[in-house]
């Protein structure tokens, strides 16, 4: 297998989307979710493991590892707001295709997908927030595991009230009060909304807990969301101007590191590795 990186990665997808106003989004988002992974692969992950990757969207992160020599399955159902992957998915296929990359899809719902004790590793990377069962889909993640094998859950954490698709603070859990004061907003992403589920590190905490695998949440998620605002030009302007003038504040007075002092339960995004219990 050959070596992986962010950079390498980016020429991957830069074959499959050359030139085209989403493109710049979908390849930092490839980046991003495989520097959150590369730590796992190197350190744990076998050469040609077994890797699941759930809410795969356009799947060109899942294709990019098979194309490493992983054996990668990606699950994503196509659907609902982001039934517009079905075209860019296409592409990534036919990618695929002429390159002789192995990719399986299993076109499903986190919800409703079933592969038990399969996988070495599994991922799961801003997704979570739009499955309207997440934590029967982290069962599923984890039933998916081969005994020792790990997953990586990545997704915001609404304990922080700030809903960053449509930039929006958060007055509560409710949808219906939020749809009230934010309606104007709401309206034009209407089925994103729908479809979204405010998950809480909580939430996922207690679960967790109850299913009896090992654990842990990042502290440093915070911290790395904040140089990311400097380091990564495309997500920065995705982002709103408090979050942008709350970054610059942190690193002028140089309490960015500090942030990896704060509760898991109050960092967004959250981060958890799990490792399912040996037999």
């Amino acid at each position: 297998m050959t070596e992986i990186s962010e950079s390498d990665c980016l020429s991957f997808c830069s074959a499959i989307f050359p030139s085209e106003p989403l493109a710049e989004t979908l390849k930092n988002e490839a980046r991003f979710g495989l520097s959150r992974l590369l730590p796992i692969l190197s350190h744990v992950a076998r050469g040609d493991a077994d890797v699941l990757e759930v809410g795969g969207g356009s799947c060109v992160l899942s294709a990019y590892l098979a194309s490493k020599g992983y054996r990668v399955t990606a699950v994503e159902p196509l659907a609902g707001e982001f039934d517009f992957f079905n075209e860019l998915h296409g592409r990534v296929a036919d990618h695929c295709r002429r390159a002789g990359v192995p990719l399986q899809i299993v076109r499903a719902t986190g919800e409703t997908f079933a592969l038990p004790g399969q996988f070495d590793v599994a991922f799961t990377i801003n997704a979570l927030e739009h499955m309207r069962e997440p934590l029967r889909t982290i069962d599923n993640i984890c039933e998916s595991l081969r005994p020792g094998g790990v997953a990586l859950l990545h997704c915001p954490n609404y304990t922080i009230p700030f809903e960053m698709h449509l930039n929006i603070l958060l007055v509560t859990r409710s949808k219906r009060i939020n749809e009230w004061l934010y309606w104007p907003t709401i309206a034009q992403r209407r089925a994103i909304w729908d479809e979204l589920t405010f998950i809480r590190h909580g939430d996922v905490q207690r679960h967790l807990r109850s299913r009896g695998d090992r654990f842990s949440f990042n502290r440093t998620v915070m911290r790395d969301l904040v140089a990311r605002l400097f380091d990564d030009p495309v997500f920065a302007g995705r982002m709103p101007g408090f979050v942008r003038a709350a970054g610059r504040a942190l690193r002028a007075t140089r309490l960015v590191d500090g942030l990896a002092l704060v509760p898991a339960r109050f960092q967004t995004p959250m981060e958890v590795l799990i490792t399912k219990a040996s037999a």
